[in-house]
């Protein structure tokens, strides 16, 4: 049973992995399952269900919903990430960022709002430090 747990857990955290190549220009919006590696230009959204990584190369002029994002090229548009957004310091990004957790290496260039999602035990905590702080 270990081995075939273990089977079924390899198959299903591979996913899918799409690639736009470098020196390839998409005009429309892409939508797929998986993960999604930008090295071209993608003139249109971008929506998948795990993670985007726009390579050094890699130009997105639309918005972006993912579950991780990672920038290294450039992105004229929104970008929404369930989980993280990374920035790397070749990266750029006009536009703003909604994801719950955000990291900005040194030189990133980030020209936008950030909206963190708050996560609901963080929402009680205030609470739960004033009852502790009466008693």
């Amino acid at each position: 049973m270990i081995g075939n747990t273990k089977q079924k857990s390899t198959s299903s955290s591979q996913g899918l992995l799409n690639l736009v190549g470098a020196g390839t220009v998409i005009k429309g919006d892409i939508k797929c399952s998986g993960d999604i590696r930008i090295d071209g230009t993608v003139e249109g959204n971008v929506e998948v269900s795990q993670k985007v990584v726009v390579g050094i190369t890699g130009i997105v002029v639309g918005n972006i919903k993912s579950e991780d994002t990672s920038i290294s090229g450039k992105v004229e548009g929104n970008i929404k990430s369930d989980e993280s957004t990374v920035l790397h310091g070749s990266g750029t990004i006009n536009g703003d960022i909604s994801t719950k957790k955000i990291i900005i290496e040194q030189g990133g260039n980030f020209n936008g709002l950030c909206k963190m999602d708050a996560l609901s035990s963080v929402d009680t905590l205030p609470n739960n430090i004033n009852n502790e702080q009466g008693e």
